[in-house]
């Protein structure tokens, strides 16, 4: 945050709705009634805009440790010296402070810290006007924009998208969503952050704050070490651990990026996980939290856990199991997945639910589509007292109840390069094989690729999936699908991105298991008239139901 002279009525504005700031305070002895400790070097005070008065057990910290303010609304603390921010736990009954010029999130300020001096940072936060017993979160994963023209394509349809889907759904209510990132905002070019911050600027409004997680791509390979990498988030985004109540949501926001090296050009070598020290500061944020027994936690980071990396992502599995629901959003993979988490369960006994978010950018920003086929796109959770009552994946450019596509198994897709579902094909000059499976023929072939169920991975393979998909024939009868047992390949999806695209790796090979099968009841897909793939999601914490059709087999690779 820059230096900036203001004037008096803005300055007024920034008293109330930001923070004000005293440094090298050494004569100061006290602090709204609240005497300071020696060798206490970080202070301040956090009070109720309405009243002026001091607001007790608010955490503060230095992303290193915590503590809570008084019954004065005064917190100190001896900072770590590798301290850089300085930074609360948002209450739930208070607002999300907001920069005036960006719009973004301001809960957090720049320190320098000296053994021999005393910084003193002072916040002021504003009591919401109402509970918000309801409270939806946006995850957008990836938007990873390398080039002007990708941070164009990222305002023009992602940011479009969501103001589009926001204004339709009404999902404000009365209250804020709340939109967060997963990570590789940018793609090894610090050249964007201006463009990117200035991005979720426009996103930002009175009715959506925007929240950001650092990825991998977001590491400044140009610093010699990890610490030093993330000073162009810091910069433009403030901490990379935090955390925010809101309604009965805890969030943590948290860097699971540990560089190893750089042996590529521009870009680290890394590995997902956490380090200690970061599992300490989680375990006492979450320390910080009452009533965990009755609250949903939701942590937001890059990679996922699905893969153990040996990074501490058991340790936090533990501790995220405390309460009574646990979710986790990731993103990273450039294709969706949620993963269950069966050997961690939260108080209501419900397993950890991870959910792997496909990209904004999709494949790189080279078409509309991730690299399995899914669309480019963000997802969508409705919160209520009782925890996560609702969510959807939306497709950018698609309404909201896309979710899914139906194919002729019989079909040929490509031209160069040909595929089958039951043969698969191989393409590129790399000549990459793919499988098929025989199973599909005289099939309809469904991708849905918000579903779930069981996935490769000790403790999973006995997972009922929370969807149920039917294919009701014209006469009315109802044949149910069976969803894939191993991970297999979306046919179309390579043949279009081999073909039209010119890939020529594995990268653009996904095999996932978010496909359904069912046999014609007529022995050739083409021929069965007058039917609907019925496909019923129904949401393990709330009961809730989504039910979404399609009656047309996609034939072209124009979905895209």
């Amino acid at each position: 945050m820059q230096s900036i002279k203001f004037t008096s009525a803005y300055m007024r504005l920034l008293l109330v709705l930001l923070l004000s700031v005293s440094v090298n305070d050494l004569s100061a002895k006290k602090i709204n009634g609240t005497n300071l400790l020696k060798n206490n070097n970080l202070v301040g005070l956090i009070t109720d805009s309405s009243t002026g008065k001091g607001i007790p057990g608010v955490p503060v910290t230095d992303g290193y440790s915590f503590t809570l303010t008084d019954k004065n609304g005064v917190y100190q603390m001896s900072a770590s010296d590798s301290c850089r921010l300085v930074y609360y736990t948002l209450p739930e009954n208070y607002e999300v402070n907001v920069d005036p010029q960006s719009g973004l999130p301001s809960f957090y300020f720049p320190v320098q810290i000296s053994g021999d001096k005393v910084c003193r940072t002072d916040f002021m936060l504003t009591p919401l006007k109402r509970a918000e017993r309801n409270v939806t979160l946006l995850m957008i994963g990836d938007p990873q924009c390398k080039t002007d023209e990708d941070v164009k394509r990222f305002k023009e349809e992602t940011v479009t998208d969501i103001k589009l889907e926001l204004s339709r759904k009404s999902m404000a209510g009365s209250g804020r969503v709340y939109a967060f990132t997963l990570g590789d905002i940018t793609f090894d070019n610090v050249l964007k952050w201006p463009d990117m911050r200035k991005s979720m600027s426009t996103l930002a409004s009175s009715e959506l704050a925007v929240f950001n997680t650092i990825g991998n791509h977001d590491h400044d390979a140009a610093m010699d070490n990890d610490y030093d990498a993330v000073h162009n988030f810091i910069k433009n985004f403030g901490p990379t651990d935090y955390s925010l109540n809101r309604g009965n949501v805890h969030i943590v926001v948290m860097d699971d990026i540990i560089c190893t090296g750089r042996n590529r050009p521009g870009t680290w070598d890394y590995k997902g996980g956490f380090t200690d020290q970061q599992v300490k500061w989680l375990e006492d944020d979450l320390n910080n939290v009452a009533d965990k027994a009755e609250k949903e936690v939701v942590l937001c980071v890059h990679i996922p856990f699905r893969r153990d990396e040996g990074g501490n992502q058991k340790k936090v599995l533990e501790l995220l199991s405390q309460f009574k629901n646990a979710h986790i959003m990731a993103g990273h993979t450039h294709y969706p997945q949620n993963y269950i988490h069966v050997d961690y369960a939260g108080r209501s006994g419900l397993p950890v639910y991870e959910h792997v978010h496909g990209a904004a950018c999709g494949a790189w920003w080279t078409c509309n589509s991730n690299t399995d086929g899914s669309p480019n796109g963000y997802s969508v959770y409705e919160f209520n007292e009782s925890g996560l009552n609702n969510w959807y994946a939306k497709s950018t450019g698609r309404p909201s109840d896309y979710q899914m596509r139906v194919w002729n198994g019989n079909d040929t897709y490509g031209e160069t390069y040909t595929y089958t579902w039951t043969e698969g094909g191989t393409g590129g000059k790399a000549n990459i094989k793919v499988d098929g499976n025989k199973d599909f023929a005289d099939c309809f072939v469904v991708q849905v690729w918000n579903d779930d169920g069981p996935e490769s991975g000790a403790g999973n393979s006995d997972i009922e999936s929370n969807w149920k998909l039917e294919l009701i024939t014209a006469d009315g009868k109802a044949y149910p699908l069976t969803r894939v047992t191993a991970n297999t390949a979306m046919i179309p999806a390579i043949a279009f991105l081999f073909n039209d695209l010119k890939r020529n790796t594995t990268t653009y090979t996904k095999k996932l298991r978010h496909i359904w099968y069912v046999k014609a009841p007529s022995g050739n897909p083409a021929d069965e008239k007058g039917w609907t793939i019925r496909a019923t999601q129904t949401i393990p914490y709330s009961g809730v139901t989504n039910v979404y059709e399609c009656s047309e087999f996609q034939t072209d690779s124009s979905c895209f």
